[in-house]
């Protein structure tokens, strides 16, 4: 291409560099802590060992339940007011248990 001249690393923006892009894009990546969903992650197999599911994150004060596939999907729905409850009553648990389920192939 004529006329086609790159730009200088001073005026490309922000970042001089692909890594030091790459760097900054994995800071703002920002996992939300909370006690209650890492206990909750150590204990789910012992508190729901027949559900094929699992706790995936903790984002906005919602639990997103990981299922593998849309037929879990649909057989673990039904379920979610009693996982609800009985997470409810676990110690550190938020006033408001609030679940959605995501499909996750992995």
């Amino acid at each position: 291409m004529e006329g086609f001249r790159p730009i200088d690393p001073e005026k490309r923006g922000r970042h001089g560099s692909f890594s030091s892009a790459v760097d900054a894009a994995f800071k703002d990546l920002v996992t939300e802590k909370n006690a209650f969903f890492d206990s909750l992650c150590d204990n789910w197999k012992m508190l729901f060992p027949d559900l094929p599911a699992k706790p995936g994150r903790y984002e906005d004060g919602k639990i997103f339940i990981y299922v593998k596939n849309a037929s879990l999907s649909f057989a673990v729905r039904p379920k979610l007011r009693e996982i609800s409850k009985r997470l409810a009553l676990l110690p550190g648990a938020p006033a408001k248990i609030n679940l959605r389920l995501e499909i996750h192939s992995r």
